[in-house]
């Protein structure tokens, strides 16, 4: 993977420009799933720095033509001869918004759920960001009830979450939804810093997992060689038995399975030759992955991009995805 020279532009959230942020020191950025992600940058001190108001004005990482990361100033900081730049990308935005209407969803997905409560945030805040909704990848489906300022809406997407929700921020962008279980691009461990190790672990196993909700609980069972491992999920903001019956069945199915993970260190990052690009890399894709005698599917968590003296680097998070089977489906198989 070979990047471009990175760019940084100050603007207010509707595009008016107050200029960039000339020959920075260092900088950091990074795309997170189900998280907020950041960018942080040093640089000399410049006439803007003193202008930069958070909120009020957003940067804009390039990386040659194309834009990268982009969200609004929480602080800035300058002495003399130096400054230094800290933003978030639009989901922070989830921390300063009551939740905006009183509504209902029944039998849907929570992707489209969680769609319609962003979409009003980004209204409330001027932020020209349609979400990304993602095709459904399971028969899921729940009711769903907010009310207009009773929680912020952060705590609705966490709710959400419990129910499946994978959400990321790409571009500026959210993207709302499980990725396509295809995988984008095949590494090898020579493609990727550090030394990969294959775990087997039981430590969170259950195959009987009781899943107690707002108004009643359901137990989810599985054969699993003879074994009886017992645990309780406490789901407190869902309620209706259909979303609990459908709720123990995603939970004892990832549960109840005992594999050969491949584990990648976190702090492993990318060679200039590994065959993928910075536009792939959106937490909640699929890699594949040859190490150790083992290819399988690893799940982008996290990219982090750090640029200083020394080059830029990127950085990848991975880890073993959900439900394993459905990838194996789209053409990964285990070798030994």
């Amino acid at each position: 993977m070979k990047l471009e020279p990175a760019a940084f532009g100050v603007h207010t959230f509707d595009g008016v420009q107050l200029g960039a942020i000339e020959t920075p020191k260092t900088f950091t950025w990074s795309r997170e799933r189900n998280e907020v992600s950041r960018l942080q940058l040093t640089a000399p001190m410049q006439d803007l720095g003193a202008e930069i108001t958070p909120w009020l004005h957003w940067v804009s990482c390039w990386h040659g033509q194309s834009l990268q990361w982009i969200g609004p100033v929480q602080e800035t900081t300058r002495d003399r001869t130096g400054m230094s730049v800290d933003c978030r990308d639009v989901s922070t935005f989830m921390w300063r918004t009551r939740t905006q209407t009183t509504r209902r969803w029944s039998g849907m997905d929570v992707a489209p759920i969680a769609a319609d409560l962003w979409a009003e945030m980004l209204t409330l805040h001027s932020v020209r960001a349609d979400p990304i909704v993602l095709p459904a990848r399971t028969d899921s489906r729940y009711d769903f009830e907010v009310k207009s300022d009773l929680k912020m809406l952060h705590q609705d997407m966490d709710a959400l979450s419990k129910m499946g929700l994978r959400w990321t921020v790409a571009k500026g962008r959210p993207v709302l939804g499980e990725q396509p279980v295809a995988p984008v691009a095949e590494l090898s461990e020579h493609d990727l810093s550090g030394g990969a190790m294959i775990r087997r672990s039981g430590a969170k196993t259950s195959n009987d997992v009781r899943v107690q909700g707002k108004n009643s609980a359901v137990t989810g069972r599985t054969p699993l060689v003879g074994l009886h491992l017992q645990s309780i999920m406490s789901l407190d903001d869902l309620g209706g038995a259909t979303n609990i019956e459908t709720a123990a069945a995603q939970y004892v199915n990832r549960r109840s399975a005992i594999r050969d993970e491949l584990v990648i260190p976190t702090s492993a990052t990318l060679s200039p030759d590994a065959p993928i690009e910075l536009n792939q890399l959106i937490p909640g894709v699929h890699l594949v992955v040859s190490a150790l005698g083992l290819r399988t599917v690893l799940r982008l968590d996290q990219v982090t991009v750090t640029g200083g003296a020394e080059g830029t680097s990127v950085a990848v998070r991975l880890a073993t995805p959900d439900v394993l089977t459905d990838l194996e489906k789209a053409g990964a198989q285990v070798q030994t």
